[in-house]
This record gives C-alpha cells, sequence and structure tokens, in this order.
C-alpha cells in the first residue's frame, strides 16, 4: 500500500539532506559570527559539523527505530545520552586541536567541563530540532496510512456473491483448509475459497500470521501474552515464533 506523503525535495533523500546541512552550516555559520570574523565562524561550523552530523544520524536512523519507536524508553535515554557525552567531548577535542591552538593562538583546558557542557547542549539543540522533523514525518506517514485502511475495502466472494468489506472492519482470519473464514468487528462472519497463506499474501502490512491457522489485524489488538492474543475479546493463540516486535511494528 503506497503512501504519498513526501518530505524530500524532488523525491531524493540525499539531495534534501545535502540542502539541509548547507542551510545548517550557512545559516549558524551567520549566526555565531562575530563583526569581522565570519571566515572564523564559517571554520569552527566546518570543523565541528561532522560530529554533529553523525550524532543526528545515530539517533534518527538507529536509537529512533531500534529503542524509541519500540517504546523501550531506558535503552533509548541511554544511549542517547552516551552520544550527547561522546559528541561533547569530541567536540571540545576538535575546538582545542583545530580552533582554539591553530586559529586563536589560546585555550581553556582540554577537557573543561563547562566547554564540555556548552558542546553538549550545542549537540542536543541540533538533534532534538532534526529528531522533531522525523517523528513529524513519521507521524504524517502513519495517519495517511491510517486514513487509507478505513477507506480501503477489500472484495471477499463467498456463495457466488462478492462482499465489499472495509479492510479496517477485519478483526481476524482463521484458516480452516482450503477455506478462510473472517471475522468482522459486527460478529458477522464470511467463509470463502483459499488457502490462509493466499490471503495473507493479498492484505496490507497490518495484518500478520500470528498462528497457523490465524490471520490478525493489529489495529484490533487489545492486549497478549506468550500464548494468546486478545482482539476485541476473542482470544486467538499465539504461535512461538511470533516476536513482540512482529506485534508492535
Amino acid at each position: 500500500m503506497a503512501v504519498s506523503t513526501n518530505f524530500y525535495i524532488l523525491n531524493s533523500r540525499i539531495l534534501t539532506h545535502v540542502i539541509f546541512w548547507v542551510g545548517y552550516y550557512i545559516l549558524f555559520g551567520l549566526i555565531w559570527a562575530r563583526e569581522g570574523e565570519y571566515m572564523a565562524s564559517f571554520y569552527l561550523e566546518f570543523v565541528l559539523l561532522p560530529i554533529r552530523i553523525l550524532a543526528v544520524y545515530l539517533t534518527i536512523y538507529f536509537l529512533l527505530p531500534r529503542y524509541l519507536l519500540r517504546k523501550k524508553y531506558v535503552g533509548f535515554l541511554v544511549g542517547y545520552g552516551l552520544v550527547l557525552l561522546i559528541g561533547g567531548l569530541l567536540q571540545r577535542i576538535f575546538i582545542h586541536l583545530f580552533y582554539e591552538n591553530l586559529l586563536l593562538n589560546e585555550s581553556e583546558a582540554l577537557f573543561s567541563p563547562r566547554m564540555i557542557l556548552r558542546a553538549i547542549i550545542l549537540i542536543n539543540t541540533t538533534v532534538l530540532f532534526v529528531l522533531g522533523i522525523k517523528l513529524f514525518q513519521l507521524w504524517s506517514i502513519e495517519r495517511e496510512k491510517n486514513v487509507r485502511r478505513e477507506n480501503e475495502v477489500v472484495e471477499i466472494k463467498s456463495n457466488r456473491r462478492i462482499h465489499r468489506v472495509p479492510l479496517s472492519e477485519i478483526l481476524y482470519i482463521e484458516g480452516l483448509g482450503n477455506y478462510v473464514k473472517y471475522f468482522l468487528a459486527d460478529d458477522s462472519r464470511i467463509t470463502a475459497y483459499g488457502t490462509i497463506k493466499q490471503t495473507l499474501e493479498s492484505l496490507p502490512e497490518n495484518f500478520v500470521r500470528v498462528h497457523k491457522s490465524y490471520i490478525i489485524n493489529k489495529e484490533h489488538i487489545k492486549s497478549y501474552d506468550a500464548n494468546s492474543i486478545d482482539i476485541s475479546n476473542r482470544m486467538i493463540p499465539r504461535g512461538k515464533s511470533v516476536s513482540d516486535d512482529l506485534l508492535l511494528s
């Protein structure tokens, strides 16, 4: 199921990222520049930009999907704290070696707590800004998916009739050999010819196979444990190979 929401310039992620970081570099080079010291300001931003880019991408492409989106908040906070700490230390070292000593010929202590804290705050500001954009993008995509699901209809042939059923109304599907039975939100049932494997292939990603005989609509999960899944007060058996990530993703 295609989603049209697109935040990329000319549909290119690479081009969009390049334009963003060039704009970021120019903007902050101007913001931090003192009167007549534009060269020093842009030089400093150039030296520090790789560290900030690395911190941003570690957060949005590793910590975000691996921890935050899976609701592993402690893991995310620990990882994020390490990213800020290591990034702050690296930024302080770069400033000391390539700016203070090389350009200014003066410097504070290499591991000055005040300067390290300042570096962490600057990195944190950049990461939170980009993380906010990424979360808004993911929210918009998910919102559009939900709208499409509500409006999308599947056609089920049963007893020589074609039943048009909104996907959002399907709770779960039970496989019965060469037949499948659809259980709907209004407590009705439709039995159709076909295998459970063929049925799953025709459904969008929010439908997952949780047992050799059952497909569920993840939108209707109320609770689950290691052995079963509650779909609108109906207990569906859960296979041992079905991970929590499959149910939550």
